[in-house]
């Protein structure tokens, strides 16, 4: 008996020996990560700024002809996890038009989440893919802090002093430009709604006043008629933490774009799509007051209804 229990004990002793070596040859070795080729917009980030560390996954996919989603989770260089929802539109597509969301469809000053005031677009031959909020607001009262233009009518022609402001004229031209600029664009306006701070202008960055971190909505326009809607998640540490204006810059930087404008953020940053399975509208982006926060106004992207 004491002959096979040593007999035994020596087995083990062997046994464990063996794994320990092989425990050790494996710490020597590095795990393999399979090679996988990065969304355009993502491969521009991580290429051309100083805010990517590391992408954990990202996809872009159409949510309609010349419209194009493209979600990204990644690590900041400053060891934060990050979602970014960025919508490209080509207003050169066929049918592809930016509309102006209120409460209700109305001309009236309100708060009605984004998802909601989608539901109440009602254009002929047209329907709703995607939208995302737009101008600071009274949260007592939902009027919005800029200039408000709805089809060629001008219902508020204030603008916020300091700010900037996002439309198309009326020959169908993106606009963004400083509040200061207002008057002289004011009667060709189409549609138009107010914004925050300038970040590009004619491609070069605009003095940021603020480094502060919070979500953000932000919106740049190309010379090619392309415009790039971004919702950058934050405020929620184990799943995304923001973006300073500098850092939203330099995204649109990296994209390309003309001129580039910061929208309404905190609370107030929804991104919304058309479900690519069923004709509902999902909240792609997790807004920090955990649903969408009702707001005065955003921005829809419409295709034709066939499409």
């Amino acid at each position: 008996m004491k002959k096979y229990l040593n007999y035994y004990y020596a087995f083990l002793l062997a046994t464990s020996m063996v794994l320990m070596a092989a425990s050790c040859k494996n710490d020597d070795i590095q795990p393999t990560v399979l090679d996988k080729e990065l969304s355009a917009i993502t491969q521009r980030l991580a290429d051309s700024t100083e805010l990517v560390s590391e992408v954990f996954w990202d996809t872009t996919f159409t949510v309609a002809p010349g419209v194009e989603e493209t979600d990204i989770h990644y690590l900041s260089m400053k060891g934060l996890t990050m979602r970014m929802f960025v919508v490209k539109i080509d207003l050169k597509e066929e049918g592809v038009e930016l509309f102006p969301l209120t409460p209700f469809a109305s001309s009236g000053f309100g708060m009605q989440p984004i998802p909601e005031m989608m539901e109440w677009v009602d254009v002929p031959g047209k329907k709703v893919v995607g939208g995302v909020n737009a101008d600071f607001f009274n949260m007592d009262t939902g009027e919005p802090r800029g200039v408000v233009h709805l089809h060629g009518e001008a219902i508020k022609t204030t603008p916020m002093v300091g700010r900037s402001f996002f439309g198309v004229d009326e020959n169908g031209r993106l606009v963004i430009e400083h509040s200061d600029d207002y008057p002289e664009f004011q009667d060709g306006l189409y549609d138009a709604l107010g914004a925050g701070d300038l970040l590009i202008k004619d491609y070069n960055l605009v003095p940021i006043p603020s480094e502060d971190i919070h979500p953000r909505t932000a919106v740049g326009i190309t010379d090619a008629e392309e415009v790039y809607f971004m919702v950058v998640d934050g405020r929620q540490f184990d799943y995304s933490n923001g973006l300073s204006l500098s850092e939203v810059a330099e995204v649109f930087q990296a994209l390309g774009v003309r001129d580039a404008t910061n929208l309404d953020g905190g609370g107030s940053s929804t991104f919304v799509t058309l479900h690519s399975l069923e004709d509902v509208f999902h909240v792609r982006n997790r807004p920090s007051d955990g649903t969408p926060r009702p707001v005065a106004n955003g921005w829809a992207i419409l295709v034709n209804e066939n499409e």
